[in-house]
């Protein structure tokens, strides 16, 4: 059936076609898009007229970079553990409280798992140690996973049933935190914390992910609601897309689903999954942590000394592993005839990752040359010059600068690196696509909230972050839709309103364009289209809650 979508603001995120009257869908293609009197003309008799009223139409947002089977687990089977702004907790005493008066504390048996504690946004700064877990059990394994997913929390039972409290646990690539030679419970990165984590999940990858089953409906709703037709699985696998493939056949999972695996236990690629709403993305490697919990690879030493390593003055954080390490999987990647994303936060762990990349041999080779780099928070100039040059595109995380960028001005770098938080305008400057992404279950997804932090680019004190890093909402808004479509090679079909691609479309109640700063973080979804096909609506959700009250009344 035919669909003509008319009397609003259509914002096409295209050069070619800017400001049309009218679009014309067909089937799950759009077909027309130009003047009112030129789609009507092109349109048939029975073609359905969806009167916009003023509202304004966009393409759907790309979840550019995010852990979707992740936020599903951590809703279904975890205790919510975030730190105000994004949860409720404030101290580490909250979240001794909340862990205690948890589902799990009272079922009284297996481990007692959090997720989302941050201590650079606790009142008491700091990471809880197993003598705080300890108060939740003595007993039972008691595992609370950091914000980040970079550090891990453990209490004492919790490391004797898998070892990592012995004295020769020295693992490469991650840091057990200890006091006068004993493991205090805080494990830094998978390399130190790989065994808490299957100890925290405690089932078979299998029976992990049929858990998600009962959530994957609803956490599919809320990405729906935010406008997201595309999420992402930023570092996942195939098993993870056969699951949802199952709840796409169920009707449960309407959206697309970007597939970016990590290579296999043997060092492989895994092979393309086929499905029509599976985008195969980069393969996914890890480079080095975070931050905020002073595990990123910086060139100059952190602003102000990290836990653990308050005697090293030229304390720089670490990386996953050495550039000749590096090369050699990126030559299997490329080898493949793929592409690959790097997660990278620090310049230093960026400057190793183009030195391994300039010397691959089948980097000239590659069809795929569209690299991606997760998060490039620190970014220098010259770094962005050089990425340009070997097609490496940078996803920020916007986000960094309203949650923690008062903390990285104070604290983990220093007035001048944090005016260069997540430098979008450079990259803006110089015409490198980047996308931007919410990192869920990190912090919740939300392209327009990720708008509006690269727009106004204001911490949580009101300070404003890099001035000139500020980039339009135009701009802003093609970073969640045509550049993330461009970065995983589906521009031709996705990221803009233009004739023969997919109608995946977004009606919001507001024009971005036009409205204040501040009012750009109001604007709501109020109708989500896929292929052509109505998946969310916002009259729905209302008229549900109608139905309750009329109940409960």
């Amino acid at each position: 059936m035919q669909k003509i979508f008319i009397n609003g603001n259509i914002l096409t995120m295209s050069d070619k076609c800017p400001n049309p009257e009218a679009v014309l869908v067909e089937g799950r293609n759009i077909i027309r898009v130009g003047s009112r009197e030129e789609v009507m003309k092109a349109a048939g008799r029975r073609a359905a007229v969806i009167d916009l009223k003023g509202r304004t139409l966009l393409p759907g947002f790309f979840d550019a970079h995010g852990h979707f089977i992740s936020y599903a687990l951590s809703q279904l089977k975890f205790v919510d553990l975030r730190c105000v702004p994004v949860g409720k907790i404030r101290n580490v005493e909250q979240m001794i409280q909340a862990l205690k008066n948890s589902d799990q504390a009272r079922n009284k048996r297996g481990v007692i798992v959090g997720f989302g504690y941050d201590d650079t946004l606790s009142e008491d700064g700091r990471m809880a140690e197993a003598a705080d877990l300890d108060k939740v059990s003595r007993t039972r394994p008691v595992i609370v996973i950091h914000a980040s997913f970079h550090v891990v929390m453990a209490n004492t039972r919790a490391m004797e049933l898998t070892g990592t409290n012995a004295p020769d646990f020295h693992p490469q690539g991650g840091i057990v935190r200890r006091r006068n030679g004993k493991a205090i419970g805080v494990f830094e990165e998978m390399a130190a914390a790989g065994k808490l984590i299957e100890l925290a999940y405690g089932l078979s990858p299998r029976e992990r992910l049929s858990l998600t089953c009962l959530p994957i409906g609803k956490v599919c709703d809320e990405y729906l609601r935010q406008g997201v037709t595309a999420v992402c699985e930023g570092a996942g696998g195939n098993q993870m897309a056969w699951l949802v493939q199952l709840c796409m056949k169920r009707g449960q999972f309407p959206a697309r689903y970007i597939v970016c695996p990590s290579l296999t236990k043997e060092g492989e690629v895994p092979p393309r999954i086929k499905g029509d709403h599976i985008i195969n993305g980069p393969v996914k490697l890890l480079m080095d942590g975070s931050i905020q919990c002073y595990t990123a690879a910086l060139t100059k030493p952190y602003f102000t000394p990290a836990a653990g390593h308050e005697d090293e003055k030229d304390y720089c954080g670490y990386t996953h592993m050495s550039v000749e390490e590096l090369r050699g999987k990126l030559e299997t990647i490329l080898k493949s005839n793929r592409s690959f994303a790097i997660h990278s936060n620090g310049d230093r762990a960026l400057d190793r990752i183009i030195e391994a990349l300039e010397g691959c041999e089948n980097l000239s080779r590659n069809n795929y040359k569209r690299n991606l780099i997760i998060h490039c928070q620190t970014v220098r100039e010259d770094q962005l010059d050089k990425m340009k040059k070997i097609h490496l595109y940078p996803s920020f995380f916007p986000a960094h600068i309203y949650v923690w960028g008062d903390r990285h001005y104070e604290t983990f770098l220093g007035p001048e690196r944090a005016e260069r938080l997540d430098p979008a305008g450079s990259a803006a400057a110089k015409g490198i696509p980047f996308s931007l992404h919410n990192d869920a279950p990190v912090t919740d997804t939300r392209p327009l909230e990720a708008v509006w932090n690269a727009v106004t680019r204001k911490t949580r004190q009101g300070r404003i972050l890099g001035e000139s890093q500020k980039i339009s909402v135009e701009e802003a808004l093609k970073a969640v839709t045509i550049y993330a479509a461009f970065q995983y090679k589906v521009e031709d079909i996705l990221g803009s309103i233009e004739e023969g691609k997919r109608a995946d479309l977004v009606v919001l109640d507001k024009n971005p364009l036009t409205a204040k700063e501040d009012e750009l973080l109001k604007i709501r979804v109020q109708r989500v289209w896929i292929d052509g096909r109505l998946a969310w609506s916002d009259a729905v959700r209302r008229g549900k809650r109608k139905r309750r009250k009329k109940r409960a009344d």
